[in-house]
């Protein structure tokens, strides 16, 4: 994360001022009459506060005016629960996926069977609440109490007039609770459940309050006012990720593109930031807009993180650091190198899985095929097994396509044609389109990849095909090629993604000729690559867009946040939640078995193994992984 905490108090607390002033005039916006108290709420209300990990508080407006928490109470509950139960026992029960959908979205048999919910939505929130230890409903509530009290520094109190309103109307969340009871997953009465829910989100404080709870996350659970700690270290970086992947809900993508920050909204209108290691952030306004946010807040905090570069994938390579541990063994001549080999022996008899090809006809990798490859951006070089085999590129190209893209005509004109919502579905999912506009969720599905593809700019079908290959070339540091006859075998073998294309051509999400836009999609798809190329342009990426080798820019620094935000947010599709929980570093699966990750700042990950597990992604591949993050402790959230 930047180091750029404001100058002087001064400076920092005129420009809250200035953006209280600011947002102030502005009345689009709804209050919400779910649950009912809400409605009274006086529109006029607008306050933003700022609270540094020594403690230093920073507010503009009406900031001491309490409000009730709602929704923001889950991210803490669920990090009470972790250390209750255990992280393994709570993972069984609680998803950590994006859904896609709204907060009170009701959800299938088999997206519960998947884990395809989180503790953010209303199913994975109700679900934790039930898991809070207690000897009966008043311990409970007691505890949760408790919780707050420490979170805000100060003696917490519920809301009666909400705690009314909600026992007469909380008919969604019983019903929630229901029927993950028939599921199995809830762990006390549904009744107790929802009155404990109903108390959590009932809590009682200000915008003062709400920037102390969120510095106490970006602390590193210890209180910066108090000095007590509140909830381990160990599980602050599991809170901040489903904060940072579901905590808008489905705003979540757009968030995390545009202030990129984990983050927490309530319906009474206000919404919580975590700058890791600096401050926590607060907002509020009961004025909401689309998808149930305020429409001061978010652009109050947006605006903060620009101004102080907050966003945790900006300017990467100004201050990201590894670990005391990662720089130990890098430094060692030879020890990482035996550390690859030794990762590959311990899954290379994994057996599981399948390998994906268009045409049986056409080889597209063995069983045994394993190759891992590091390359930093210093331009070192570590590999093991198979990183010198050929593979196909497959869907990572959509990451790349989507940058040459960006730099062709901008953010604000691709986003007409692509959002950057995380959908918690598969990579070729049919259907999954922006209800308003049309428009794919994000460039990492294949909608988005097809439709990303058509702004391409160029001339003629052969120009365009030879701007993406100058691309990759920038970015491997070397030429690379199409494999002609897997990319007849891609057209021929198509049929859903040819179906996607009129889809997308009858909503006007592409404007050319179809053939033209499919040709150039399954020839980006058909380029032929090696881990020792992938890993170059994961270094490159890492780089601010420079490749550490040959020194060329392969694309714009503007966009390198863009990429590596749809990368963590949508890059490995319905497994994106677990990834970016688990592992949380930027990554883009293909289904030639191949996996990229980038360490902003650090390093290009590839891994190349060609069985796949049901998600489409490589089996061997996310076991490699896991163990790069969990040793060299490189998971975005993890304090160093």
């Amino acid at each position: 994360m930047p180091q750029n905490i404001p100058d002087t108090e001064n400076t920092f607390s005129s420009f809250l001022q200035e953006i209280y002033k600011k947002y102030l005039p502005f009345t689009k916006g709804n209050i919400t009459d779910v649950p009912a108290h809400l409605m009274n709420a006086d529109p006029d209300d607008f306050a933003v506060s700022a609270v540094s990990v020594k403690g230093d508080l920073y507010s503009a407006g009406d900031s001491h005016n309490e409000i009730t928490i709602q929704s923001i109470s889950k991210p803490f509950v669920y990090g009470m629960v972790l250390e209750q139960r255990g992280e393994e026992h709570v993972r069984k029960v609680v998803g950590v996926e994006p859904t896609g959908d709204a907060f009170n979205s009701l959800i299938r048999h088999e997206e519960i069977i998947e884990g395809r919910y989180n503790p953010m939505v209303n199913v994975g929130a109700v679900t934790t609440t039930s898991m809070v230890k207690g000897e009966s409903l008043e311990d409970r509530i007691a505890m949760i109490k408790d919780l707050f009290s420490g979170y805000m520094g100060r003696d917490a109190q519920f809301d009666e007039e909400a705690l009314s309103s909600r026992k007469k109307l909380d008919n969604i969340n019983r019903a929630i609770g229901y029927f993950m009871l028939s599921e199995g997953r809830i762990e006390s009465s549904v009744e107790e459940t929802v009155e404990l829910f109903a108390h959590q989100c009932s809590i009682l404080a200000n915008c003062d309050d709400l920037a102390v709870m969120a510095a106490t996350l970006a602390n590193g659970g210890v209180n910066p006012v108090t000095g007590k700690r509140i909830v381990s270290l160990e599980y602050v970086k599991n809170i901040l990720s489903v904060m940072f992947m579901s905590g808008m809900y489905d705003f979540s993508g757009q968030w995390a593109y545009r202030a990129g920050l984990p983050a927490k909204s309530g319906l009474a209108g206000a919404i919580i930031a975590v700058v890791p290691g600096q401050m926590g952030l607060a907002a509020y306004s009961p004025l909401l807009g689309p998808h149930f946010k305020s429409v001061r807040g978010v652009r109050a905090i947006e605006e903060i993180s620009e101004k102080y570069d907050y966003h945790v994938f900006h300017r990467i390579t100004d201050h990201c650091t590894l670990s005391e541990k990662a720089e130990s063994i890098l430094s060692r001549e030879g020890e990482f190198t035996s550390v690859l080999e030794g990762i590959r022996e311990r899954y290379l008899d994994l057996k599981e899985g399948e390998i994906y090809t268009a045409d049986p006809d056409l080889k597209n990798g063995r069983n045994d095929q394993f190759g891992i490859c590091v390359v930093t951006t210093d331009g070192f070089l570590y590999e093991a097994g198979d990183s010198q085999d050929d593979f196909f590129i497959q869907s990572v190209s959509k990451l790349f396509a989507y940058g040459l893209a960006l730099e062709d005509h901008g953010r604000e004109k691709v986003q007409k044609k692509v959002d950057v919502e995380p959908t918690g579905d598969a990579y070729n999912a049919i259907i999954k389109l922006e209800e308003s506009s049309k428009r794919p969720h994000n460039p990492m599905v294949n909608a988005g990849g097809i439709a990303v593809s058509s702004l391409i700019r160029g001339s003629r079908p052969a120009v365009r095909l030879n701007r993406i290959l100058q691309m990759y070339a920038k970015y491997a540091g070397r030429q690379v090629f199409i494999d002609a006859p897997a990319f007849v075998a891609e057209q021929d073998a198509n049929d859903k993604n040819w179906a996607i294309s009129y889809l997308l051509k009858n909503f006007g999400m592409i404007d050319e000729d179809i053939k033209q836009t499919m040709d150039l999609y399954l020839q980006q798809c058909s380029a032929v690559i090696n881990c020792r190329d992938l890993a170059m342009m994961g270094a490159t990426l890492a780089n601010d867009g420079i490749n550490p080798v040959t020194g060329e820019r392969a694309v714009k620094a503007d966009y390198i946040k863009d990429l590596l935000t749809v990368m963590h947010t949508c890059g490995m599709y319905d497994f994106a939640g677990e990834w970016a929980y688990n592992i949380g570093i930027p990554a883009k699966s293909g289904v030639s078995g191949c996996i990229l990750g980038v360490v902003p700042g650090q390093m290009g990950i590839a891994v190349f193994s060609p069985p796949l597990d049901q998600r489409g992604n490589s089996i061997r591949g996310i076991k490699v992984f896991e163990d790069l993050s969990k040793m060299l402790e490189l998971h975005v959230f993890h304090p160093h």
